[in-house]
């Protein structure tokens, strides 16, 4: 039989003796309730109308009051009648009543009268007497039947509440010590379940799985070993350490690189929780709490490295397997981006020297254009200005971004009004305004609002962004300025009549050396630069907008 049709037989049966029982005893006590009560009431209602019929005749009270007594008494008396005797016994106290109407003050009449009223008086007395009899059998018999149907329904929920949890389980039991066996990686562990249900059939089919998973382990083992071995091989040839991290967050594998970055035995710490290992090692701890990329420090060979900490999740098809920590020694990166730009600061600084002489020379030169010069030769020295001009600007940022590079450059913020910002930069770049004919618009009503700046880097951010506008903006167009403030904060806009800015060049505008739409009038290192001295002076600067009529830069300063 199956476990679920033996479940519901023998909870069934259960049901059955149990609603059996309850309707036995509902039937039982609704009968004792309905069977006499009423009865019974009038009975006792019949004796105390005789009781106080029994007291108007030991009454001294006037014969017509108490013949109207008796009468009123009577009356109840014979709306009342409900057994076979009693009828008899109210019809002889009626003419009793009727005799003492006719002759109240007769001792035989008064004789007689008592006797009726006690007449009716016994019939309800037995008649009570008699139904008290009968409850109490009915009443014996109920405990009987009932005693004997709950005795029955008690001796069949034991034995179900023996044998139930046992039958249900033990097979459970069984079956749970197998599969943890099985998980504990002995695989010639079997269930015996000599059974013909479902808990059977379940320890059949977990005994076939234990013998596939016996065959396979037996004849994979070797193969699986040599493939552990294969793996370890390879990753101790990385080149850069690396450490693995599973999924339940305990070290899966350290090559030698990083035992020996870390001081450690690799052995010792695998299988080990990362929160236990941690706590040995501090340098590892660093490495286990990094997200993305994060550099550190570190003495190898009594030299002191930098490296970068690179995590990478071990992702399978809908899950992640765990995470692998690779470590990258950069110091030899580190140490030629700092050759690079400690030669960028050293030929910018001694570039100026010739610049500056060339620029006396053309000045000299430009004095006697009027009078000395051809207008060939003019048209050349106004030619030689313009490359001077944009020598002096590349080795300007060139130096400036040396500076950046090195941390030599500075700032020091102060208060600062807008107004006073835009004032000296709009009279650095008047002469390129002019040459072209741009207006520059100030739309802005709160120029006198303070904000926090270095009032030399400020003028240079604005006058570059200036310059650029110029640079792009066509002939008499205008440049529009105007200024908002935010919460904290004071924004600057910017905003020319250009022909925009591409999109592809958009993401990387802020970059070094990545130029604009057009590379042959700048190195790309003016915006980079900007926005290296607005973020250090708590600011910002930021695209807003670019399109075919134009392009709206964001600068952002700390308000006061």
């Amino acid at each position: 039989m199956k476990t679920k049709s033996r479940l519901y037989l023998l909870l069934g049966v259960m049901l059955l003796l149990v609603t059996a029982l309850a309707f036995a005893s509902v039937a039982t006590i609704w009968r004792m309730r309905g069977a006499g009560f009423a009865v019974i009431k009038a009975n006792y209602n019949s004796i105390t109308y005789m009781q106080a019929m029994v007291d108007v005749v030991d009454t001294e009270a006037d014969p017509a009051q108490r013949q109207a007594l008796l009468n009123e008494q009577l009356a109840l008396q014979q709306l009342n009648v409900t057994e076979p005797p009693e009828r008899a016994a109210t019809d002889r106290l009626a003419l009793a009543v009727e005799a003492h109407g006719r002759a109240p003050d007769d001792p035989v009449v008064m004789t007689e009268l008592r006797r009726a009223i006690a007449g009716v008086l016994e019939v309800n007395r037995a008649a009570i007497v008699d139904k008290a009899e009968a409850q109490e059998q009915l009443g014996n018999r109920a405990v009987i039947w009932i005693s004997f149907g709950a005795t029955i329904a008690f001796v069949i929920a034991f034995t179900l509440f023996l044998s139930m949890p046992e039958f249900f389980v033990d097979p459970i039991r069984k079956l749970t010590e197998g599969i943890d066996r099985i998980a504990a990686g002995h695989y010639d562990e079997r269930v015996a379940l000599e059974r013909n249900d479902e808990f059977g059939h379940m320890a059949e089919r977990f005994n076939s799985m234990a013998a596939e998973l016996e065959r396979w382990s037996t004849s994979n083992l070797a193969q699986i070993m040599a493939e552990k071995a294969r793996a370890e091989a390879v990753i101790n040839c990385l080149r850069h350490p690396s450490i693995g991290v599973d999924d339940q967050q305990r070290i899966l594998f350290m090559n030698r690189q990083a035992a020996e970055l870390l001081g450690v035995d690799a052995g010792d710490l695998l299988g080990q929780g990362i929160d236990v290992a941690a706590k040995r090692n501090d340098l590892l701890a660093f490495i286990l709490k990094a997200t993305g990329s994060s550099n550190f420090k570190a003495v190898v060979g009594g030299h002191e490295q930098r490296f970068s900490v690179e995590s990478t999740p071990i992702e399978a098809e809908q899950t992640t397997l765990g995470t692998v920590y690779m470590l990258h020694n950069v110091t030899p990166y580190l140490e030629r981006d700092e050759a690079r730009t400690m030669f960028l600061a050293t030929i910018s600084h001694e570039l100026k020297t010739p610049l500056a002489s060339t620029d006396i020379g053309l000045g000299l030169l430009e004095r006697q254009r009027a009078t000395h010069l051809t207008a060939d030769q003019a048209a050349i020295l106004d030619d030689l200005r313009k490359d001077h001009q944009r020598l002096v600007r590349i080795v300007s940022e060139l130096l400036d971004m040396a500076q950046v590079e090195t941390g030599k450059i500075k700032v020091r913020p102060m208060v600062c009004t807008m107004k006073d910002l835009l004032d000296r930069a709009q009279d650095n770049v008047r002469s390129a305004t002019a040459a072209k004919s741009i207006q520059i618009i100030r739309r802005a009503e709160q120029e006198d609002v303070r904000v926090h700046a270095d009032p030399e880097r400020a003028e240079w951010v604005l006058v570059n962004v200036l310059a650029n506008a110029i640079r792009y903006s066509p002939m008499h167009g205008h440049i529009t300025m105007g200024i908002m403030s935010v919460p904290g904060m004071v924004e600057l806009s910017v905003s020319d009549q250009g022909t925009g800015i591409r999109l592809e060049e958009q993401g990387k505008l802020f970059q070094r050396y990545a130029p604009g739409s057009d590379a042959r009038h700048g190195t790309g290192l003016g915006l980079s630069i900007a926005r290296e001295l607005m973020q250090a002076m708590g600011g910002e600067i930021a695209l807003s907008n670019s399109n075919q009529f134009g392009t709206t830069f964001i600068l952002t300063f700390t308000a006061v």
